[in-house]
């Protein structure tokens, strides 16, 4: 059953030393040639499904690593843009302790409107990408979900756990 795909009676009975009438009587009997192609289309089937799972596997974790670090350059992209809006607040708060006449030179000279804009719109950027790498945004909306639902007086039951 396992043997090429070329292998015939004649060359069977020369590696078994049996007869070739005796091999075609049992062949005929035991309908070899249909059980040779039942057991080559589960090895197909088989060889199939291992390589789908190989290449599936394979490109998960190449699929893991882009994730992994699209969201640690997005996480320093968002720390660092947070970091620069903090110190713009604080500089804010400091100039906003001054007298009226100065406050709006400090104001004119060390904070442009759209430089805030820009950090502004990087820090939502990187955390909308990092809520996308992580799945962060459906466990949110999932758990506010199921927070509301039992609010209504429904009883949230997970099927992958066991009923008792």
């Amino acid at each position: 059953m396992e043997g090429g795909d070329d292998i015939g009676l004649r060359a069977l009975a020369g590696t078994s030393g049996r007869d070739k009438s005796t091999l075609e009587r049992w062949c005929s009997k035991d309908e070899w040639v249909s059980q040779r192609g039942q057991h080559q289309g589960k090895m197909q089937v088989i060889t199939r499904q291992k390589t789908i799972e190989k290449t599936s596997d394979k490109l998960s974790d190449e699929l893991s690593e882009i994730a992994i670090a699209n969201y640690q350059r997005h996480k320093l992209a968002r720390d660092y843009a947070a970091k620069i809006i903090d110190i713009k607040a604080r500089q804010l708060a400091e100039i906003d302790k001054l007298p009226l006449a100065e406050k709006a030179v400090m104001l004119s000279s060390h904070h442009i409107g759209y430089e805030m804009n820009y950090w502004s719109q990087i820090l939502k950027r990187s955390t909308d990408a990092i809520e996308s790498a992580t799945g962060l945004r459906y466990y949110t909306e999932i758990n506010a979900a199921a927070g509301r639902l039992e609010k209504e007086g429904y009883e949230i039951v997970d099927p992958t756990e066991e009923m008792t």
